[in-house]
């Protein structure tokens, strides 16, 4: 007899259905994608809906835009990151001067770029133990990359991020990009090996002026399809 899988409703209206109740608690979920496709809109609603209907607190990882910003764009759609951040249910952690101060010179070693990497992944875990978080969004990913350009030296930084992911043991949803013409899923073909499952959004063109969002599951593990 199988033991029943514990699942994290996502509160996406639809996807629950498709993921059989959700995802699998502790799984790190890959949302990949071109832009304008709605990867930021699905973290945002993923913990919003979990602070505020599931009383799940989370955690938003910041790589492309400052905090403020995400807050901002996500009041368009009613969801006040603010106050939750206020009333401590939701935590926010600002990577993206990990962009600015990230240009990769010849004379900057693989320890300097990893030290600085860590103490910022360290911010992260002493916030997610803090609120008690049980949800985590790192958007995006290949932030975390900017300007590094030698891939061994990706795949450092990739690892050093899969090793906190499995410490704090959320449900994760991580966002990359995909570039068009390039027939990877990720913006390096690297980040999926962080992720239990992959979900694929695209627009899909249509002959009115309206697009429609759509997504694609590869198969995971704790799911069927």
């Amino acid at each position: 007899m199988e033991t029943a899988i514990e699942r994290v409703h996502t509160g996406i209206p639809g996807l629950d259905h498709v993921l059989e109740g959700g995802f699998p608690k502790g799984a790190r979920v890959l949302l990949a994608g071109g832009a304008g496709c709605g990867k930021t809109i699905c973290c945002g609603q993923y913990l919003y809906k979990g602070a505020t209907k599931f009383g799940e607190p989370g955690v938003y990882v910041s790589t492309e835009e400052p905090p403020s910003e995400f807050k901002a764009n996500m009041l368009r759609f009613g969801w006040d990151f603010k106050k939750l951040e206020n009333e401590k249910k939701i935590g926010m952690v600002d990577a993206v001067y990990q962009r600015v101060e990230s240009e990769i010179t010849e004379q900057e070693s693989l320890q300097s770029i990893l030290y600085n990497l860590r103490s910022k992944l360290s911010e992260v875990k002493i916030l997610v133990e803090q609120l008690g978080a049980t949800r985590l969004v790192v958007d995006s990913l290949p932030g975390f990359g900017f300007r590094v350009t030698d891939l061994n030296t990706l795949r450092e930084i990739f690892l050093e991020v899969g090793l906190l992911l499995k410490d704090v043991g959320c449900t994760t949803l991580m966002t990359t990009e995909i570039v068009e013409g390039s027939g990877l899923i990720s913006r390096f073909g690297i980040e999926e090996f962080l992720a239990t499952g992959v979900m694929v959004l695209s627009l899909v063109r249509q002959s009115s002026p309206i697009r429609r969002r759509h997504h694609h599951q590869r198969p995971s593990r704790g799911s069927k399809c």
